[in-house]
């Protein structure tokens, strides 16, 4: 889709000049969850071309530039999400059926030195197209559908191990589903874009949450859903991809925390429903839908980002 972008500059620093495609993936898939695991990036669930919910995890070796298969979900998820502490994997809410409803509470973690999914705390409400982020000392949870339907509640994950608990911070302004989630691990996540209801309700609002505090940064120029997230240092949270009524998004676009915007090179090829992450110094966008709605694919973009002078 044309860029809305003209407002905001060149993110800071030097970068490369486009995305370049890697090995594709394995599957084919829209609506996934993504998190970067050292130099891994684990794919996890999404849509199938069928429209069946997966329960696929597959691993993206960054520097062999190579797929594995790591072990299934114990129920197949899509429009969950997933973030890393570091040492294991983070799956959050989501839908358990293949229609856009029954969204879940369950967390669900796991350890790839044992490759078994566990429970974690249970969300305090079911959610699914949320988003969450690795702050580097707790999850941060934001958004998405709930039995009751839009929601904006954020929540984060505290507490010692074996007694963690989520806790409410407060609302994103708006509520929003279909949105992302980046942090920048030094103790802020922002929360990007998303839309209020169908793909011809989409919003550019962008929420930095830091300590117990949810506020509203500013907008980014281009209003999107079924983004995918990432941080970069010196930008703050970026959004890629997402869908609109006319087709889908290629616009990479970030937003600091002081409501500053830059832009990034487009995606090569737009698409919703995928997952992003910073491994390093570059950034991977990972599958999505090419077209809006049920669509997907297994492309694998790769951008190096810019460092601040």
């Amino acid at each position: 889709m044309a860029s809305t972008a003209s407002a905001a500059s060149a993110a800071p620093g030097t970068a490369g000049d486009r995305w370049t495609g890697r090995t594709a993936a394995p599957v084919e898939r829209t609506e996934v969850g993504a998190a970067a695991l050292g130099d891994r990036v684990w794919v996890v669930g999404g849509f199938a071309a069928t429209g069946r919910a997966s329960a696929d995890v597959v691993v993206y070796d960054a520097a062999a530039d190579a797929w594995t298969t790591g072990p299934a979900l114990p129920q197949a998820l899509h429009h969950t999400a997933v973030a890393s502490d570091g040492t294991r994997v983070w799956v959050v809410g989501g839908y358990t059926r293949d229609q856009l409803r029954e969204p879940t509470a369950a967390v669900r973690v796991v350890d790839p030195a044992t490759g078994r999914w566990q429970d974690g705390p249970p969300l305090p409400s079911p959610r699914a197209a949320g988003a969450l982020a690795w702050d580097g000392s707790r999850l941060v949870y934001g958004g998405g559908v709930g039995p009751a339907g839009l929601a904006g509640d954020v929540f984060a994950l505290d507490g010692p191990p074996g007694k963690q608990a989520w806790r409410r911070l407060g609302e994103l302004h708006p509520p929003r589903e279909h949105l992302a989630a980046a942090s920048d691990g030094r103790g802020r996540t922002w929360f990007l874009a998303g839309r209020t209801g169908g793909i011809d309700e989409n919003l550019a609002d962008v929420d930095v949450v830091a300590g117990a505090e949810v506020v509203h940064a500013g907008r980014l120029p281009t209003p999107r859903g079924g983004v995918a997230g990432f941080h970069v240092t010196g930008a703050g949270g970026c959004a890629a991809g997402g869908e609109g009524p006319d087709g889908t998004f290629a616009e990479v676009e970030c937003l600091t925390a002081a409501g500053e915007a830059t832009t990034l090179p487009p995606l090569t090829h737009g698409r919703h429903g995928l997952g992003a992450v910073a491994v390093g110094g570059t950034a991977y966008a990972l599958l999505g839908g090419p077209q809006p709605g049920l669509t997907v694919s297994r492309t694998v973009e790769s951008l190096e980002l810019p460092r601040p002078p």
